[in-house]
């Protein structure tokens, strides 16, 4: 049985005996002075009693607002740690984004670097390739037109031998005809020049 139940129980048994002494008052009137200190002994046992019953609620209700207050205090901690272990992993994570932001930059600077370096080396491999091309193609022309003029040469050449043979042969010819002796000499004659003529 709890405090509480005790002092309802005092309560209640204090009320029936003042109800008994009321009772009593009547059937018992000549006995004026004990009821006056009974109905005073009842008054002050239900004054005593309510004022422990208030104690008693007081510190029943105390203790369940602190500890109310006590889980609420205990929330709010858990809470507390709980933001606390949440921004410790958010520091975390931004500390390896901004290593990864700084590795990416990094990076993209050196692929930058090596794709100039490459762009300067094929410049330059290509104006190496395109003066040698440039050359190549020089020395080719040079050749050709070498050929060519020894060809037009060569044709030059032929078509003077030709004339001169014709000229030689037209002339040899008629001169024969007038003097076969001397005709003869000019034939010899004419083949020596040719000779010189050709080398």
């Amino acid at each position: 049985m709890s405090v509480l139940d005790t002092i309802a129980n005092q309560l209640f048994v204090g009320a029936a005996y003042a109800q008994d002494a009321t009772h009593g008052q009547t059937e018992f009137q000549h006995i004026e002075h004990a009821e006056a200190d009974t109905h005073g002994a009842v008054e002050l046992v239900l004054a005593a009693a309510l004022l422990i019953l208030l104690v008693l609620l007081a510190v029943k209700a105390r203790g369940a607002i602190l500890g109310v207050l006590d889980k609420r205090t205990d929330r709010i901690r858990e809470d507390l740690a709980e933001a606390e272990r949440l921004r410790s992993e958010a520091e975390g994570h931004l500390a390896q984004a901004q290593a990864r932001e700084r590795e990416a930059v990094a990076e993209a600077a050196a692929i930058i670097e090596r794709a100039k370096h490459d762009a300067q080396r094929h410049r330059e491999k290509a104006a190496v390739d395109i003066e040698e091309a440039m050359k190549r193609r020089e020395a080719m022309a040079l050749e050709r037109i070498a050929q060519a003029e020894a060809q037009a040469l060569a044709e030059v050449r032929s078509t003077a031998v030709n004339v001169a043979v014709a000229a030689a042969r037209d002339l040899v010819g008629r001169q024969i005809s007038a003097d076969p002796a001397k005709g003869s000499a000019l034939i010899d004659e004419a083949i020596a020049d040719l000779g010189g003529k050709l080398h």
